[in-house]
């Protein structure tokens, strides 16, 4: 079973994608506030995703700070956001994807399982 971490500040966001990717097979871990490093270490997800602002902290840095340790830079990172200028935020953070709110829930499955079964 694939193993998803959303990262989101808002519970009913969080918790749409937890049970939208519950019901596609994945184990949902979910947090709402940004995880360390040695955190993610130890749940060994298979891809993790992160609202752009999470308690008043970009999610493309958090995106970065994990893309920057050797440990973590291997999992895959999908950010999301109503940000219009996201596409340059996304090429800025090395996020290996992005996909924007309002969530088109179909897509938003395919994106994260494109990337995670990759």
């Amino acid at each position: 079973m694939k193993k998803l971490i959303i990262i989101e500040d808002d519970t009913d966001a969080r918790e749409m994608v937890v049970f939208t990717f519950e019901n596609n097979g994945f184990e949902v871990i979910q947090s709402a506030k940004e995880l360390s490093v040695q955190e993610i270490i130890g749940l060994k997800p298979h891809i993790i995703v992160i609202d752009y602002l999470v308690n008043g902290a970009p999610g493309d840095e958090i995106c970065l700070k994990l893309k920057a340790h050797k440990l973590t830079q291997h999992i895959p990172i999908i950010l999301y956001s109503p940000t219009l200028t996201m596409d340059k935020i996304e090429h800025n953070s090395c996020a290996d994807g992005f996909i924007a709110k309002p969530l088109e829930l179909e897509d938003f499955v395919y994106l994260v399982n494109r990337i995670a079964l990759s």
